[in-house]
Order: structure tokens, then sequence, then C-alpha cells
């Protein structure tokens, strides 16, 4: 019997627990690609997805860009539906939504991130800036965006905002995200994206918290102006008039 479609993330969610439980597969063992598990269980992948990013907020896998989903060395055994209709939450949110719970939550990273980053966590982030600014197609540069922002999360070290700013990260990359990000990363505004996220950087190593929020507070404005109000910021009028450096 077919699953209903709203039902098919939680039967794929059961599926993996039992394989965690299980035993078949050892802490830091491979997990099958999303497309084996969608061709097996007979379900979109993007359902597999959705069941793998509940896993990876509850700690119990490791999902590596290019190299796969991995079992957690300290992997929590178990869960209920609980854990699962949490995180749902997030990828039912709405661009909107999304948008509105970054710009309460992200400013105000920056006083953690002072008060908190070492010097590792600064280098980490500096390597997803250098990645964005490298970046010569959307695909490459978005992945740094997320990189660089879950990075910020990172160096907070609060577990809870980390685990917070996860959830909020695999939000973004569901499909209607997907589009409007699409739209949003032209070649000119990653231009101004990439300069925007040197400004926060070179705030956060400096160690200033204020300017930190408001260069973090700025980009949130110029990807809202675009994405959510559906116009082009200020900054990308003058970028196009200007012509890029």
């Amino acid at each position: 019997m077919v699953e209903p479609k709203e039902n098919r993330s939680e039967v794929v969610l059961r599926h993996l627990e039992e394989l965690l439980t299980s035993g078949r597969f050892a802490p830091g063992a491979k997990l099958p690609t999303e497309r084996a598990l969608s061709a097996e269980l007979n379900v979109p992948r993007g359902a597999v997805r959705e069941a793998l990013a509940v896993l990876e907020t509850r700690g119990q896998v490791i999902r590596a860009v290019g190299s796969g989903t991995f079992v957690s060395e300290t992997a929590p055994v178990g869960g209920d539906a609980s854990g699962y209709e949490q995180v749902r939450v997030f990828y039912d949110a709405s661009p909107r939504e999304i948008m509105d719970a970054r710009f309460v939550l992200e400013p105000r990273l920056a006083f953690l991130v002072v008060s908190n980053a070492t010097a590792a966590d600064f280098s980490r982030l500096e390597d997803t800036l250098r990645q964005g600014e490298a970046a010569d197609s959307y695909a490459s540069f978005d992945a740094a965006d997320d990189a660089f922002h879950q990075a910020i999360a990172e160096a907070t070290h609060n577990r809870l905002v980390v685990d917070v700013y996860a959830a909020i990260g695999a939000a973004r990359r569901r499909a209607a995200w997907g589009n409007l990000r699409r739209r949003f990363l032209t070649p000119e505004r990653r231009i101004a994206s990439r300069r925007e996220h040197r400004a926060i950087f070179n705030s956060l190593t400096a160690r200033h918290v204020a300017q930190a929020e408001a260069a973090i507070l700025k980009h949130l404005r110029e990807i809202n102006a675009t994405l959510i109000e559906g116009h082009a910021p200020p900054v990308l009028t003058s970028i196009k008039e200007g012509g890029a450096e």
C-alpha cells in the first residue's frame, strides 16, 4: 500500500531508526545513498532528505556534502515521533517565516561569537568565506553560503544555537526556498553577498559586536528585499549601474 504523501518522510524515518538500532550499521559506517533508499522504499528523494535531516538534528548521523551520510560515532539510539514533528515544523515553514526567524536569531549570534569563538573557529569561517569568493557557479556558491552561516552558528559554542540553525539551514534547502535562492543568487547578487560576508567576517574577527550585528542585519535585509519583497535592494542597483569590481 502506498503511504499518503504527508507520511512518507515518517515512514523513511522509522526505517532508518530500525537500521540504526539493529546494529546493522556500526558507528562511523556509511548509510545507503539517498537514491538507494528512495528506490528501496519507493518514496521521493525529498522524503529521504527530510528523514535524514531529523536524524542529523538528533545527532544520530553526520551528512558530509559529496561524501554521503554516516552513523555518528556517538549516535543516541531510538527516538520518537516528537523529533520528527519538531523538525517538520522547520520543513513546513514558508520563506517569509524562515526570514523572520533569521532576523530574530542571526544578529544576536554576534555577541556569542565575539565572546566564545576561538582562532580555529575564525579559520574555519574564513575557509568558507574563501570558498564563496572562489565559487564560479550557483551550486558552489550556494553550498559555501550555507557553510558560512552554519560556521557562524558553530562559532557560538552553544549547542542549542547550532541545532536550531542546522534546522533552519535544512529548511532553506527545501524546494520552495531553493527556487527563490536561484532567483536571488544572480551573478550580481553573488558579488554583493561576498562583500557582505566579508564585512561580517571582519567585524567578528575584530570582536566588535555592534558592527557585526549591523553587518549581519544589513545582509539579511538585502536577502529579504530580493526573496520576500520581490525587488532588488539598493546595493544591487548600484552594482548594475557602476559595474562589478
